[in-house]
């Protein structure tokens, strides 16, 4: 999406609407959150991200952010931009940048999970790094589904009916449970040149507190070895410290446990990293 169009949305999302009339309190209030995706665009650049440690193929950043949000719940209200990487048109990282509270001074926070079927290599200038030492999810055929179609139009018609037949929820340290919807959006859908992968997306399920994403679904048309066509196949990657259960027609075929803010690797082998990189001065301030 394009950067205006992005602002746009942005304020959608928060109730705002960019106009020339605009009171002072909006004015100020947009010139916030125009200084907030700027942050979180300057971190997502910071990385650097190869396929696989021969370090021979880049994993791009695209430079716009395909999702905003917010969460008014969570530790005095979150708000964040959602990035993706590609290699060969094919996503394989998501990240996040967000901060809390709302107001005042702010705790700045990465998130990423790897979507790559190889072991990525990631730097990153600073003390906070993100180390993935494992592929980053595992495709997996879904049973019945109809052949991809011959077309872009027909293939993401596809895919969005196949996402219908996902559900997902999760639970709090506190017992609470929220039941999360699915995004009729991708996140990203692939420009892809593997001759291997025909087509796919990144759909993302949000939580009912706000907009903010808790689960990712991959949805991929792949040529497996030894069959004449591509078959559509699935994969789920958490995106939250939370409980998480994910549903396939009412069977449960994924779950993540509640993560502890204490522990510094939520992830043994770093496919899912989430973590406080540094504080911020009130935003506010620099917004005037």
């Amino acid at each position: 999406m394009g950067r205006t169009w992005l602002l746009v949305f942005l304020f959608a999302q928060l109730g705002q609407s960019p106009s020339p009339g605009d009171s002072a309190s909006q004015q100020a209030a947009r010139s916030k959150r125009e200084r907030l995706l700027q942050i979180y665009t300057n971190e997502a650049a910071g990385y650097v991200i190869y396929h696989d440690a021969s370090r021979k193929e880049r994993v791009e950043l695209q430079r716009d952010p395909v999702y905003v949000w917010t969460n008014p719940v969570r530790d005095g209200g979150q708000d964040g931009a959602v990035f993706v990487w590609t290699c060969r048109g094919r996503a394989e990282v998501v990240g996040c940048f967000f901060s809390a509270p709302s107001t005042g001074p702010r705790k700045l926070y990465h998130e990423f999970h790897s979507l790559s079927l190889l072991v990525l290599d990631v730097s990153r200038t600073g003390s906070n790094n993100w180390t993935p030492e494992a592929a980053g999810i595992e495709l997996t055929p879904i049973a019945d589904a109809p052949g991809p179609g011959r077309s872009a139009s027909q293939r993401l018609a596809q895919m969005r009916a196949l996402t219908h037949d996902f559900s997902a929820s999760t639970k709090d340290d506190k017992a609470a449970r929220w039941e999360l919807r699915l995004l009729p959006q991708p996140f990203y859908r692939y420009k892809s040149t593997d001759p291997n992968v025909l087509d796919g997306a990144v759909f993302a399920f949000v939580t009912s507190a706000g907009t903010d994403p808790e689960a990712l679904l991959v949805l991929e048309a792949r040529k497996p070895a030894h069959k004449d066509g591509p078959l559509w196949h699935y994969a789920v990657a958490r995106f939250t410290d939370l409980n998480l259960w994910v549903r396939h027609k009412g069977k449960e075929v994924f779950s993540a446990p509640y993560l502890p803010h204490d522990l510094f690797r939520l992830d043994p082998k770093d496919r899912y990293r989430v973590f406080h990189d540094r504080n911020l001065p009130p935003v506010e301030e620099q917004a005037q």
